[in-house]
């Protein structure tokens, strides 16, 4: 599904995004579009991988203007971007709503604008009866996302280690 497109990762320099990295060059995308809201952090990536196809731009989920720019002509998508630490959630919840919640939102948006042929949306967190603010997000992430797409399951076997079990 990656092979000869142009992808779109957001939060490529976080830890999730930037695991995903190497395995999406080895699908055989055009171009692979990082996209993150640390300058430090792109620019480590940029110094760490040296490859042709990898485009690094600074933006923010929140910025739906710069998202709008970012995904003309991608063909996938697959967004990491998000506040993942629970105890700094629960000490900042309206800015883990705005970057998660609302961040998700304007990535689906462009996505939906910008005509993309596949949409991949990461979590970590499984809460059915979320308990706090991390789960309930979570929760509505989920099914914010599956507007774009309905299933996933093709683009989901490169983010599992092999031999893990979910």
């Amino acid at each position: 599904m990656l092979n000869r497109n142009t992808v779109l990762l957001t939060g490529g320099a976080g830890s999730v995004g930037r695991s995903l990295i190497p395995r999406l060059l080895d699908q055989g995308p055009q171009i692979l579009r990082i996209l993150d809201s640390s300058e430090s952090g792109l620019a480590s990536l940029k110094s760490e991988i040296s490859d042709d196809r990898c485009r690094f731009f600074a933006g923010n989920v929140r910025d739906s203007d710069r998202l709008a720019r970012a995904m003309a002509g991608v063909d996938v998508v697959i967004h990491t971007a998000a506040m993942k630490h629970v105890d700094i959630c629960e000490y900042n919840p309206f800015e883990a709503v705005k970057t998660n919640a609302l961040g998700l939102q304007n990535v689906v948006d462009a996505a939906i604008d910008a005509d993309v042929k596949g949409f991949v949306f990461t979590s970590s967190d499984k809460a059915v009866h979320p308990a706090n603010t991390m789960g309930r997000q979570s929760y509505s992430e989920r099914s914010l996302s599956r507007l774009v797409t309905p299933t996933v399951e093709e683009l989901i076997s490169i983010s599992r280690p092999s031999g893990s079990v979910t």
